[in-house]
């Protein structure tokens, strides 16, 4: 990722379907454990590492995939997520008559 494909979070207030992803942090148990965090997280970039090797079977490579979303939260508070992502949308279904679905996992 280059800086400057990293942008500031967008308001989801005029979308009709968001798709935001928080970045879990890898935990000290699995730190201490000797695993590595897999996964780097930049607005609006989750970038997977995949651990590889050559065509030799001897020499190892780090294989990058990036999937780009609406908005990407990595070390961000709960509460930066409610504000860009929830916030916006709470009057959707009072004052314009819409539905708010919010689904989360993990």
């Amino acid at each position: 990722m280059k800086p400057s494909d990293i942008r500031p979070q967008m308001s989801t207030a005029n979308m009709k379907i968001s798709v935001c992803v928080r970045k879990r942090p890898i935990f000290p148990k699995e730190e201490q454990a000797g695993e590595i965090d897999a996964v780097s997280a930049a607005n609006p970039i989750v970038r997977v590492h995949e651990c590889k090797f050559k065509v030799d079977g001897i020499t190892k490579i780090v294989e990058n995939h990036d999937f780009t979303f609406d908005n990407v939260f990595g070390r961000e508070p709960t509460m930066a997520l409610y504000e860009a992502t929830l916030r916006p949308n709470m009057n959707l279904p009072f004052v314009r008559g819409g539905v708010v679905t919010c689904f989360a996992y993990g």
